[in-house]
């Protein structure tokens, strides 16, 4: 879509350079942003529109929309039609987590290449397969599919998952505030280094694999949160910490800061941080909780055997800032996936997650599964 260089349509923008004005290709966020300002127009039978990983409509009515496309986030010859099915089903529903709701129902849509005829990539009974997995993940949390559409694709493989769910409460992002402890579940940076052993040639080990194959189930953690109004603002953590703190910091109005050496890094990571810092995939949720709830958290994880953690802490200010050892630093040349991004080398290799991740209501964007 295109209203020439630079236009209200276009997918570049103009920055300097040293010949003068060059189109640069506009991110992820931004043309989310544009997308949003075309198609929102506010109603109000809407009580939160586009911004976060799922729009809510008045009566608690919780809907979002994850894409997931063959050769960008997610490889046949890495995974299996069941397994990306399932990846797919579980990132969608990994919104409802965000947004501490209950979910309902899936409705799945794939649009199959040519030879999805007979078979998909990925073998004869592909589409079954992959319908196999999104059900599987629906399984996982009492969700069934109610239905979606087909059709024929000249290219890859797509498929896209409307979640949709109800929440009394919802989890929002924007809901921060100075003083508030910021705590992310489980362990991250597996999925990356699954991803990282792909890239290159080689085959990821076990644990690698099954945790980016297979996203953890944090729908319980949601509703907990949300049912016990213990966290200000969440987000599940798919295009990675840092990229995903941002998303908490810049719509609450204050400035995160991480304690590196008190990240959770999955054993599966093999000990790398930035695996666990900008790799993404994870499917965790991270939150920020009011002082003083920190004993109510660590029941909330025991009831359920999640780990918690804590990772940092909520402040006056902008942004996202590290700290190690007592010492901070800025988080600029740290992010995650952006679709639209050309390859930096301080991005970790990844697939991308499935749409819908910060930008409610059916304008999802899909980090890559590592990219081909």
């Amino acid at each position: 879509m295109s209203d020439g260089p630079g236009g209200a349509g276009s997918l570049t923008r103009t920055g300097a350079g040293q010949g003068g004005e060059v189109a640069q290709a506009a991110s992820e966020d931004e043309i989310v942003r544009r997308l949003a300002a075309i198609g929102w127009k506010g109603s109000r039978a809407v009580v939160l529109g586009p911004g976060d990983d799922a729009a809510v409509l008045r009566g608690g009515l919780v809907v979002s929309a994850d894409m997931s496309v063959e050769g960008v986030h997610f490889r046949f010859d890495w995974i299996s039609a069941e397994e990306a099915g399932f990846r797919a089903g579980a990132a969608a529903l990994s919104d409802m987590a965000a947004m501490g709701a209950d979910p309902v129902s899936l409705l799945v849509s794939v649009a199959l290449p040519m030879e999805g005829a007979a078979g998909v990539a990925g073998g004869p009974a592909g589409p079954e397969a992959l319908q196999r997995g999104v059900a599987a993940a629906g399984d996982r949390a009492g969700v069934p599919i109610v239905g979606g559409d087909v059709c024929r694709s000249p290219g890859p493989l797509v498929v896209d998952v409307v979640a949709v769910g109800r929440a009394v409460r919802p989890l929002v992002r924007s809901g921060a505030r100075p003083g508030d402890s910021l705590w992310v579940s489980g362990a991250l940076g597996g999925p990356a280094a699954a991803v990282a052993a792909w890239s290159r040639g080689l085959e990821p080990g076990d644990a690698a694999r099954s945790r980016f194959v297979a996203p953890p189930h944090r729908i319980g953690l949601g509703r907990a949160l949300a049912a016990e109004e213990l966290a200000s603002a969440a987000i599940d953590v798919s295009d990675g910490l840092v990229a995903d703190a941002r998303r908490i910091a810049e719509p609450s109005g204050v400035r995160l800061c991480i304690d590196e050496e008190l990240v959770p890094v999955d054993a599966a990571a093999g000990g790398d941080l930035n695996f666990a810092l900008q790799g993404g995939e994870d499917y965790e949720l991270m939150f920020t909780v009011p002082a003083g709830a920190a004993s109510r958290i660590a029941r909330i994880g025991r009831e359920l055997s999640v780990p918690l953690t804590r990772i940092g802490v909520v402040e006056r200010g902008r942004g996202v800032l590290m700290e190690r050892s007592g010492k901070r630093r800025s988080s600029e040349g740290l992010g995650g996936y952006d679709h639209f991004a050309e390859a930096e080398p301080a991005q970790a290799p990844r697939l991308g997650r499935a749409g819908g991740d910060h930008d409610s209501g059916g304008l999802g964007t899909t980090p890559p599964a590592g990219k081909p």
